[in-house]
């Protein structure tokens, strides 16, 4: 008997305490989120497609790491879209926020990588067939 109340009233703490979904859940993606860039060329241009879902109908904009103003805001929107050309020599992230600008709904970061174009098909030696040494 004292089994099921004790399980019951855990359950029920655990309930209580457990963090709830905000109203507003966000969904933000990016594509692509990687360029690779190498030696020759250290800058990426490329063009970003940012794609956002609300549950919610409400004002909403669109940062990134390049600026301190948004990039765009939507008004009583609950989805939205944006293409940004940009040229990028570091890792950044896009983020959307809603009323207030200091809470961030959702984030991506776009990765930039640096490959070395040292390839080591280049660095092989070119030798004759029956040469051993």
């Amino acid at each position: 008997m004292r089994l099921p109340a004790l399980f019951l009233l855990m359950v029920a703490v655990a309930i209580a305490i457990a963090p709830t979904a905000q109203a507003d859940d966000m969904k933000l993606s990016v594509k692509p989120l990687l360029c690779i860039t190498d030696s020759r060329n250290t800058v990426c241009e490329m063009s970003f497609l940012v794609v956002w879902e609300s549950d919610e109908r409400g004002y909403y904009c669109l940062f990134n790491d390049y600026g301190e103003a948004p990039i765009r805001c939507w008004n009583e929107e609950r989805e939205g879209r944006l293409s940004d050309d940009r040229a990028v020599r570091e890792t950044f992230s896009f983020w959307m926020t809603g009323t207030d600008t200091a809470d961030r709904l959702a984030e991506i970061r776009v990765e930039v990588l640096r490959m070395d174009s040292d390839d080591r098909r280049r660095k092989r030696r070119t030798r004759h067939v029956w040469d051993i040494n």
